[in-house]
Parts: structure tokens; C-alpha cells; sequence
């Protein structure tokens, strides 16, 4: 009798002791546009910054599932609140089930846009980003509606020289919204706007492996600061 009660001891505390680790591991999601995205070097390697954050919490054993399925180079904000409301699928999976499943997420998205703007006339730019924030506000009142341990929103920065009014209204009302969600706004501007040694082409805003790497610094930091 002793034997048997000492097996269902050593049972059940193996049992608990399982579900903690694996309750203590994290979902890792990412949804993004171009700056999501990365690039790649040799060999077919991809670098971004949530390549970065993935392999930090692996290498910590502290990621169970990491999907960047809803990573594009053309998203546009309008493009993942349309997903969300009609519940499209992407390789047969749900952007809401995953948002809805995940600990910890990453945005970042309205480069594109901004971009875009600029490139082709700058008339009416703050209506323009006022209407972005608006749409992005969709997107963070849903994922609102579940718990997370954290989410992080990826701000605004230029490449170039220039239009820096622009970058900081937009910057400032996404702050703004992190601040009502509670979310972690990564301030870039700072750090990367008109800085070459984070740039490889002038006429991108996509970072060069050396930028990926501070972007998943700071990113890290604030994981490790719970």
C-alpha cells in the first residue's frame, strides 16, 4: 500500500510540475508589414527583429509556439482590420484565434502607408494619418479583448532627411493609443531617423541587420522587465 501511494506521489508531482513549464512557456505572434518582414543575406537567412525575440526565447526555453503567418511586405493597417472582421484565413489559420492564443505580440504596421504618402504628394497628411491611427485603434481594441502579458507597437521613423513634423505627429498620436490600451509603445524615431549606420539603402526604410538587432534589443529588455 505504502509502494502504490508513494508511486501516485511521484505521479502527480511530475504532473504539476509538467503543466507549470509548460503553462510558463509563450506564445510568440508577430503582425506586420515590410518592417516585419526582415531581409535576407546569404544562404536564404531571414534577419528581423522577431527573429531576434524568437530565438531569445528559445534559447531561454521560454517560447511553446511562435507564428508570423500575417507577416507581409504590403500590409496596410486597413488590410488586418479587414482580415479581423471578416475572419480570413492565411494558410488555413485565423489571425483571430491567434491573436486570441498568444502571450506576447508585436506590431508593426503603417510604414507602408506613410511611406507611400509621402512618395506621392503630402496633401492632407494628417487627415491621412489621422484616419491610420483610427483603423490601427480596431486592431488593438480587439486584441484588447483578450489577456496578454504583453504588446509591443512599433512607432515611426524616417530614413531620409526631412518631414520629421510628419513623423512626430504620427508617432505622437500612436502613442496616444498604446497609452489607452496599455500597450508598449518601441519609440524609433530616436533612434533610427536619419541615421545611416542602421540603413543600407537611402531609399528604404527597412533597416540593415545591425538595425533588426537594436529593434530586438529593446524589445527584449522589456520582456526580460516583467
Amino acid at each position: 500500500m505504502k509502494k502504490v501511494i508513494l508511486i501516485l506521489i511521484l505521479f502527480f508531482s511530475c504532473y504539476f510540475i509538467y503543466n507549470k513549464t509548460i503553462n510558463e512557456k509563450l506564445y510568440y505572434l508577430t503582425i506586420g508589414d515590410s518592417l516585419s518582414k526582415g531581409i535576407n543575406e546569404k544562404k536564404g537567412i531571414t534577419y528581423g527583429y522577431n527573429d531576434y525575440v524568437k530565438s531569445y526565447l528559445e534559447s531561454n526555453k521560454l517560447l511553446r509556439e511562435y507564428n508570423n503567418t500575417f507577416v507581409d511586405s504590403n500590409y496596410r493597417i486597413i488590410d488586418i482590420v479587414r482580415i479581423l472582421e471578416y475572419n480570413e484565413k492565411k494558410d488555413n489559420l485565423s489571425l483571430n484565434y491567434l491573436i486570441k492564443k498568444s502571450d506576447i505580440i508585436t506590431l508593426s504596421l503603417g510604414m507602408n502607408e506613410l511611406y507611400y504618402k509621402l512618395d506621392k504628394n503630402t496633401q492632407n497628411i494628417y487627415t491621412y494619418i489621422d484616419d491610420m491611427i483610427n483603423n490601427y485603434d480596431k486592431i488593438l481594441s480587439y486584441i484588447n479583448t483578450f489577456h496578454h502579458k504583453k504588446v509591443f507597437i512599433l512607432g515611426y521613423y524616417s530614413a531620409l532627411s526631412g518631414n520629421n513634423d510628419i513623423f512626430e505627429y504620427a508617432n505622437y498620436k500612436l502613442k496616444i493609443l498604446c497609452d489607452k490600451y496599455n500597450y508598449i509603445y518601441i519609440d524609433l524615431f530616436n533612434i533610427f531617423n536619419n541615421n545611416p549606420k542602421y540603413f543600407n539603402k537611402k531609399s528604404s526604410f527597412i533597416p540593415n541587420k545591425e538595425g533588426y538587432e537594436k529593434i530586438s534589443q529593446i524589445i527584449i529588455e522589456k520582456i526580460k522587465n516583467n
